[in-house]
């Protein structure tokens, strides 16, 4: 593709998107947390937290709760193995401490011990409980789960620090996908100076995913497939990304139907809602969970004695919505040539719609992401509507073409006193031909 010919779809956004790469993120959390917070946080590493209890709401005669509300077990781990989605570590020969603490937040990203716990919790307490009090009991009545879905379409990266010339534009998102879809090559901008964050996507077993693979194998495949981009690209950065290995894309997965146990413990991020970060769905949603919560806590009277509605009230803001966000994200990441046009027809669909009546019919998916205070549960709710509605239309459109030409060719069967069947075909015939023609001279035209 010639520079020329690039397209362009220009967004109107109310905010200016910057790109930060999920290692940086923490990098910026931990120096915030060393220089402002250090006397009320204190950043471990290398532990595994495990709950004891999720708490004891037996209640004293004088009204006070007795025992801790949240018991855990910390013990420092040597990590063992890891696969992307899951680590194995080791706790033997260590001596684990307990911690008790009134309000529990767990945001252990992927690995979901406590989620995981939650659903171990569950699934004894349904146990030891007949159908009738499974189904009318006034503690739970739904059973918490991890839904846990099988990667089919997997995908992994290698990051690439790429810098634009002047003469580009530096506030696009940038795109391209080769060949066969060997690899796609996604540019985001990190910042005005046109620094981009960029991203290789192959498949796992593909030469260029291992590590040490031959630099100028490398070369060759983007001079061939990405041409614009790999004469921005030194032999230094060549070298550095061939040399490194390739990083996992985790699965999709959620939790639910509540974000809480008990009243004392809350779960959040990725460990309620992973999804692959294609779309910028993965940490905003998590730092928006965080948001919310706070807003949550702070709105509280009297917070030590009433903090237990705080679990209660974040599982009304944001359970249904972590299940709509992974179905919705995974809906867009289905595979093989049925996956893409179940990616491509709905946004080519949603933008004849939208166009012609903008007030009936939403923008598309990623028009509907950049919307504020529009929820994921409302966009799969109006996505949902948009499709019967556009399937009503078209089914309409059909139906008149059909019956259009149903009687076209009966007035002229009667004109030409010929049968239906033979005037049908005969047109049939001729199309096929018109269309072979067709073909034939654009060919020769090409050549």
């Amino acid at each position: 593709m010639k520079e020329e010919d690039a397209r362009i779809t220009m967004s109107n956004k109310e905010v200016t998107s910057r790109v930060l790469a999920r290692d940086k993120l923490v990098g910026v959390l931990k120096q915030v947390i060393e220089t402002r917070y250090k006397d009320v946080i204190e950043l471990k590493y290398g532990y595994q937290v495990d709950p004891i209890s999720f708490g004891n709401e037996d209640v004293t005669s004088d009204g006070e709760e007795s025992g801790p509300p949240v018991q855990l077990q910390v013990s420092q781990c040597t990590p063992l193995s890891s696969d992307g989605d899951t680590e194995e570590c080791s706790i033997e020969n260590n001596q684990p401490s307990k911690v008790t603490t009134q309000f529990l937040i767990a945001a252990d990203g992927a690995a979901r011990g406590i989620a995981n716990a939650m659903e171990t919790a569950d699934e004894e307490y349904r146990k030891q409980r007949n159908i009738f009090q499974r189904l009318f009991g006034k503690s739970k009545q739904l059973p918490f789960r991890v839904t846990r879905y099988d990667d089919d379409n997997q995908r992994v990266y290698k990051s690439i620090p790429i810098k634009f010339p002047d003469h580009w534009a530096h506030d696009l998102n940038y795109s391209a996908r080769s060949v066969n879809s060997r690899g796609t090559f996604e540019a985001l901008p990190s910042d005005a100076n046109g620094n981009y964050c960029a991203l290789l996507l192959l498949r796992p077993d593909d030469v260029l995913a291992s590590a040490n693979c031959d630099p100028k194998v490398l070369r060759e495949y983007f001079d061939l497939q990405f041409p614009q981009f790999s004469k921005l690209l030194g032999d230094d950065v060549m070298e550095d990304v061939a040399k490194k290995g390739a990083s996992t894309l985790p699965s999709f997965r959620f939790a639910g139907p509540r974000h809480h146990e008990g009243k004392r413990t809350v779960i959040l991020g990725d460990c309620v809602h992973t999804v692959k970060p294609y779309f910028g769905l993965g940490a905003n949603t998590a730092l928006e969970d965080v948001k919310i919560l706070s807003q949550i806590i702070e709105s509280i009277p009297d917070l030590e004695k009433n903090i237990d509605q705080a679990p209660l009230e974040f599982t009304k803001q944001r359970a249904a919505d972590s299940r709509a966000l992974v179905k919705i994200s995974r809906g867009m990441d289905r595979p093989g040539k049925i996956g893409t046009m179940r990616f491509v027809l709905p946004l080519i669909l949603d933008s004849m719609f939208n166009k012609i009546m903008p007030k009936v019919f939403g923008p598309s998916m990623f028009g509907m992401f950049q919307k504020q205070g529009v929820t994921f549960t409302q966009i799969q709710k109006k996505k949902r509507l948009d499709r019967l509605m556009q399937s009503v239309v078209i089914a309409t459109i059909l139906s008149s073409i059909g019956m259009g030409f149903g009687y076209s060719t009966k007035v002229l069967a009667q004109a030409l006193g010929m049968s239906c069947t033979v005037v049908r075909g005969s047109l049939a015939a001729a199309m096929l031909a018109a269309g072979f023609a067709r073909s034939k001279l654009s060919k020769k035209e090409s050549n």
